[in-house]
């Protein structure tokens, strides 16, 4: 196993644990404590752990310190992956659709480039570069200056462009969702393309992974009761489904089946 691929999964595992130690992690690796010292600092380091005696925690989940697109993508990929495929079996032919940044909404742009007639409007630099040879998707690329963290386009010439659509369905991710402070994110920047892509939208589909449920970031954008479905993953707990639902919300399930015949050309 190669370090960067190692890093990943020590990633993960404090991220579904809060916390782990050298030891546990030398014996499941079958390594030295000294590899995974040097793999705990590099990542705390990366801002994406913090280091503690003896291993490393978890960032505070509450409030936090959001990394960069690259690092985010690589964690929960196949999560992430049945999520976007979901996510891409609800676009139909004719559609005008709004596509947000961040990774997980990132998937689904992989899984639409069959679809005939659509129309993507987007300020994801990623979501542009995937789709920009994909001869069926008209891909509208709003204006603005780039946030290169998120590899994506803000400020009030990204909003003028999407004011400008009636988008059929946006589909939408977040860094936090509370049943007491709704649809939330690291940064107020982000915030107003998001809440103008929901404004213009018929239809709002949230793209989220379970672990989001609960938590509560800095930004405010969105109220639970303006989500038409989530789309999330089976780790969801049947009380949060059942009160997700009291709100109105469709909660869909990605598991990898029906996923309406989506084809994956990239």
């Amino acid at each position: 196993m190669i370090a960067e691929e190692r890093r990943k999964i020590i990633l993960e595992r404090i991220q579904d644990n809060k916390s782990v130690s050298v030891q546990e992690l030398s014996k499941e690796f079958g390594i030295t404590g000294v590899t995974i010292r040097r793999d705990l600092d590099l990542l705390d380091q990366q801002g994406l752990v913090k280091r503690s005696h003896g291993g490393a925690v978890i960032l505070d989940q509450n409030v936090g310190v959001e990394s960069g697109f690259e690092a985010r993508r690589g964690r929960k990929m196949e999560i992430k992956e049945l999520i976007g495929k979901k996510a891409a079996g609800m676009v139909s032919p004719g559609d005008c659709i709004g596509i947000d940044i961040g990774t997980t909404v990132y998937e689904m742009s992989k899984y639409i480039k069959t679809i005939e007639d659509v129309t993507v409007v987007t300020a994801s630099i990623p979501v542009v570069t995937e789709l920009m040879n994909a001869k069926n998707v008209n891909v509208i690329c709003t204006g603005g200056e780039v946030s290169r963290k998120d590899q994506s386009l803000i400020g009030h010439n990204a909003i003028r462009t999407i004011n400008e659509y009636i988008l059929d369905k946006v589909f939408v991710g977040v860094a936090g969702i509370s049943f007491d402070c709704g649809l939330t994110l690291f940064n107020m920047n982000d915030t107003l393309v998001k809440r103008e892509l929901i404004k213009r939208a018929r239809e709002v589909i949230v793209l989220a992974d379970s672990s989001k449920i609960g938590l509560t970031k800095h930004a405010f954008f969105c109220e639970l009761e303006a989500v038409d479905k989530l789309i999330i993953d089976k780790g969801i707990s049947e009380k949060d489904r059942m009160q997700l639902e009291g709100c109105g919300i469709e909660v869909i399930i990605a598991d990898g089946e029906n996923s309406d015949g989506v084809e994956d050309i990239s």
